[in-house]
């Protein structure tokens, strides 16, 4: 529901404000039925069952047969409110807050039931206040200013453990993760300062700045436990700051108009903190202020740590080198590979995050035919592509094939290895990530579309109709990578930037 207001008092004063509440209610009923297709081979009461590829529950083998049910239910319930208050039409107070009721939060164990999102926001137009100001010039100059905490809820089963069903042994556990009680949500307080200019009648400018720091993450450390299966703690603060530009030209000459704007965007992030004042709930100890190894691929690792960012990756491993950090080749003229035993010692490649995006957009319009187009741009990053470490491996790559011509591969300013010794090394069994790993640079052609609208007399005046002709990622202008920087082959936050034969991008 939601309940509106809006109302004038006097010349001076203004009021919008909106009241309104949700309920949100998800649920998920599994009844699981799996084993093999019986193939004929197998009896029951003397008599063989299974037909060949007929895949009904009936034909399943019954001595592998497997039921699972399982399932969940989640719901949150929430309230809100926003007011606006303007005076004088100059200056602008705007209010939010919404409190949710999540399920996550229910039973009698949890100390808290609910959380609390405020925010308040205040501009004001400074050409309204400035005398003076020569309208031909500049018509509006806005500040800006807001202050806002969001959070989000955890996943389910923290606050209430449950025993769970162990498919492989057909019991169920006796003892489940460390029941977590005093939860809060994962909160993002975050301020942002900004403004706005219309200038030359046909000109806009925005400039927007903005700071969040995100706490409370909730994850497993994998600590050791003793009692329990596992153990989640709630730490860390991660920083994120950044500027956003945006400038846009609109005019029209008679029957043709010119829309055209940039922007650029850039963000930072820092991990201020990781675990540093995280203390493991079954032995009241603090929890050391590790590396924290998210995951990755092979010896592609993402590591969290203190002082460093989101996103940045590492390798494990490394060609053996001499004393003077040359690659070493020894008598049989072959190259090997180390580990890197110590966390610290971690090669690190780079951070996946892009240093900056632009992109241009043009629309031309002319009577009732317009056409659009959009080029993008990505500005750094690293990515690592293990499809072009396999590809060198079996031989199969335009690298490859050139080394193979030329007879050889340079190294140490002049050593020369076998090519094939080379690829077998550097891209085998997981590869050594810093010589598959480029930068994520790229500029295409994001968009395009040509538009006409049937005039509505020539449909009686029944309708307009308008008929469009869209491509979108239409051409890749400037790549250094071997693959689609942008194409994302997880919805992790740990396995972005990684290729490992993954689908091309497409055009459409």
């Amino acid at each position: 529901f939601l309940l509106s207001f809006n109302k004038n008092f006097g010349e001076d004063w203004s009021i919008q404000a909106n009241v309104g509440g949700s309920i949100s209610d998800m649920r998920s009923d599994v009844l699981d039925t799996r084993g093999p297709i019986a193939d004929g081979s197998e009896t029951f009461a003397g008599e063989p069952v299974g037909l060949t590829n007929f895949f009904a529950v009936q034909n399943l083998s019954v001595p592998h047969l497997k039921v699972m049910q399982r399932g969940w239910h989640e719901q949150t319930q929430s309230l809100y409110a926003s007011a606006d208050i303007g005076y004088k039409s100059t200056y602008y107070l705007t209010l939010t807050g919404r409190n949710d009721w999540p399920s996550q939060l229910a039973g009698p164990n949890s100390k808290n039931s609910s959380f609390f999102y405020p925010s308040v926001g205040l501009s004001v137009l400074l050409d309204q206040i400035i005398p003076g100001v020569n309208r031909n010039f500049l018509q509006m100059w806005k500040v800006r200013g807001s202050w806002a905490s969001v959070g989000t809820a955890f996943q389910r089963y923290i606050a209430n453990p449950r025993y769970e069903w162990n498919e492989s042994t057909g019991t169920w556990s006796i003892l489940t993760q460390y029941p977590m009680y005093d939860l809060k949500p994962e909160r993002t307080n975050s301020f942002e300062l900004g403004m706005n200019f219309r200038f030359f009648n046909d000109f806009t400018f925005d400039a927007t700045y903005y700071r969040a720091d995100t706490k409370n993450q909730t994850f497993d450390p994998s600590l050791p436990v003793n009692k329990y299966s596992k153990i989640y703690i709630q730490t860390g603060c991660v920083r994120n700051h950044g500027m956003e530009f945006a400038l846009s030209y609109n005019h029209t000459w008679g029957d043709f108009t010119w829309d055209t704007g940039v922007t650029y965007s850039f963000n930072r992030n820092k991990i201020v903190d990781l675990a540093d004042n995280a203390i493991n709930p079954e032995t009241g100890e603090a929890i050391p202020n590790e590396i924290l190894d998210m995951g990755g691929l092979g010896s592609t690792r993402f590591l969290l740590k203190k002082g460093g960012s989101m996103g940045d990756i590492y390798s494990t491993i490394d060609l053996r080198r001499d004393s003077n950090g040359m690659i070493y080749v020894d008598e049989t003229q072959a190259i090997q590979t180390s580990a890197i035993q110590d966390k610290e010692q971690y090669i690190k490649l780079g951070n996946v995050m892009p240093k900056g995006n632009l992109a241009w957009s043009n629309t031309l319009r002319w009577k009732n035919l317009s056409m659009s187009f959009m080029f993008s741009a990505r500005f750094g990053g690293q990515v690592f592509s293990r499809t072009q470490a396999m590809l060198d491996y079996f031989g199969v790559s335009e690298a490859s094939g050139d080394a193979r011509q030329q007879g050889f591969v340079e190294i140490n300013n002049g050593d020369r290895v076998d090519p094939q010794m080379w690829y077998s090394t550097i891209a085998g069994g997981t590869a050594v990530p810093q010589y598959y790993t480029y930068s994520a640079t790229n500029v295409r052609l994001q968009e395009m579309n040509i538009t006409y609208v049937i005039p509505r007399k020539w449909l009686h005046n029944v309708c307009d109709v308008k008929v469009s002709l869209i491509g979108r990622n239409l051409l890749m202008l400037y790549n250094k990578a071997p693959f689609d920087p942008e194409s994302v082959a997880s919805t992790s936050n740990y396995y972005q930037g990684i290729d490992y034969f993954m689908m091309p991008s497409l055009r459409s």
